[in-house]
């Protein structure tokens, strides 16, 4: 499927919130498969011929690859809160806290070039990917709540489901994986 840039997804001149959707689906699945691929490196790095090529990449770079992910998945959640309108529920303040605050330590870190942050990174990572797993799985079977969260913003609303299963917490749990793969 192509995401054409026409009338029909811009709205004002500016892009429409069905197609930023969209954008920040096939978005999250890169950054998946950046990080399973990070993962799948990591398990067969003695095994296979690709693996030492792509972790020096990784290790070179991921101090600025974690900054860009939690920056872009914090600014995208900013987007849907604050523009569009979608309130978070309290799983979502959960992720948020864990994307917000890996975002500040990733950036702090990439401008010291400082690789000590995997002592922080690696609390709120996890963390923040058994939250976003948790709140996924509600979504698809509401009867699992256990009343975490308000009637007012119920954490089994779904505010958008792209390509017919990336939703907001979903793309939180892409970030989390790729932060740890990292």
């Amino acid at each position: 499927m192509c995401l054409r840039i026409g009338p029909e997804t811009r709205q004002n001149g500016r892009v429409n919130q069905e197609a930023f959707q969209l954008f920040s689906a096939i978005l999250a699945l890169a950054v998946l498969m950046g990080g399973l691929g990070t993962f799948a490196a990591l398990v067969f790095e003695n095994r296979m011929t690709w693996t030492s090529a792509w972790l020096t990449q990784v290790r070179a770079s991921g101090l600025w690859i974690i900054c860009m992910i939690t920056t872009g998945a914090m600014v995208g959640s900013l987007y849907f809160s604050e523009k569009v309108g979608f309130a978070p529920c309290k799983l979502c303040w959960y992720q948020r806290i864990g994307i917000f605050s890996i975002a500040i330590i990733s950036f702090v870190a990439a401008l010291r070039n400082d690789k000590n942050i995997a002592r922080y990174t690696i609390v709120l990572a996890p963390i923040g990917l058994l939250v976003s797993t948790y709140h996924y799985l509600l979504e698809w079977f509401p009867t699992l709540e256990t009343n975490v969260c308000s009637l007012d913003v119920p954490c089994t609303a779904v505010w958008f489901r792209e390509l017919g299963f990336v939703t907001l917490c979903f793309m939180a749990g892409c970030a989390f994986i790729t932060v740890i793969a990292v």
